[in-house]
């Protein structure tokens, strides 16, 4: 029978790959690693679990182990609170072109409301182009360390 008999809307859309739906958008990633700076800032023990796989003789074996996130953010040689936003554990994302490091203020407090706001702006998809650098410079970085 043809489609048209039938009355059914058609569409060249394929299924997508269970690797595809697993995989974080640039803006989960960000916003997921804000999340756990705001965490630590509230609570200095905050732990993140994490998944190592380590090879044996017998195989690879799975271990889950909690660690608390590096933080993103330090005392300026003023006392003002320094934060920079980053893609994963290494690739800065640079809010604006040269200028990485956001002042944050005197307080905790402060601190959390300037990621709250940054976390706003990537929700908003403002930060999108700087997250892609960002990613792409992760990328960079972990292609350069397997060789």
């Amino acid at each position: 029978m043809e489609a048209a008999m039938l009355n059914l809307k058609l569409t060249s859309e394929k299924r997508p790959l269970v690797v595809e739906t697993r995989r974080k958008s640039g803006r989960e990633v960000v916003l997921d690693g804000i999340t756990h700076q705001i965490e630590l800032i509230k609570n200095p023990n905050y732990c993140v679990e994490r998944t190592r796989y380590v090879k044996s003789e017998t195989g690879t074996s799975r271990q889950v182990v909690a660690r608390p996130p590096k933080p993103w953010f330090w005392l300026g040689a003023d006392g003002t609170k320094l934060v920079q936003v980053k893609y994963g554990h290494s690739a800065v994302v640079e809010i604006e072109p040269a200028k990485p490091t956001v002042v944050a203020g005197k307080t905790d407090k402060d601190l959390i409301g300037v990621l709250e706001q940054i976390a706003n702006a990537v929700k908003a998809g403002s930060l999108d182009s700087q997250i892609d650098i960002a990613k792409a410079k992760a990328k960079r970085n972990r292609v350069g360390k397997s060789e």
